[in-house]
């Protein structure tokens, strides 16, 4: 498939514009002193309530062995606790600590604040255009993986 460059220029721009607007390249996300991908480990543990290290590699689509230096910060600094799953006792089970609940809570609370902010100004009609527009994004590229 032939793209014109133009195209892949305003993606490419699109892409810069909206991780800067969402402050993704700070180095602590949120003012929660944990990157980026620190905290979508966090949010993914979160959401499964339950996972093993596999899970988070695939559903985030990051390196092993990277995976592993988070996992092994995330329970220095207390957030996780891992323990033998009772099926099989080589498998470590994870999940979230009281302390990363709540970060959980406060990363879930910030990014929506986060959001409010950056609509405000924006009439209801506005709104309602970037979020069919951004609905529409994600399922036409949803369906590339499906593929």
């Amino acid at each position: 498939m032939n793209v014109n460059d133009n195209i892949i220029a305003d993606i490419r721009q699109f892409n810069r514009f909206y991780t800067n607007l969402l402050g993704l390249l700070d180095k602590h996300v949120l003012d929660t002193g944990y990157s980026f991908t620190e905290a979508r480990v966090i949010v993914e543990i979160g959401l499964l309530e339950q996972c093993i290290s596999n899970n988070l590699v695939e559903n985030l689509n990051i390196d092993r062995s990277y995976m592993s230096r988070i996992i092994t910060k995330l329970s220095n600094d207390g957030l996780i606790s891992k323990e033998s799953s009772i099926l099989d006792n080589r498998t470590k089970l994870i999940r979230l600590t009281p302390k990363g609940l709540a970060l959980f809570d406060q990363l879930n609370e910030k990014s929506d604040e986060q959001i409010v902010k950056l609509l405000q100004g924006l009439s209801p009609m506005e709104i309602n255009e970037i979020h069919a527009s951004m609905l529409m994004i994600q399922k036409k590229l949803n369906m590339l993986e499906e593929i």
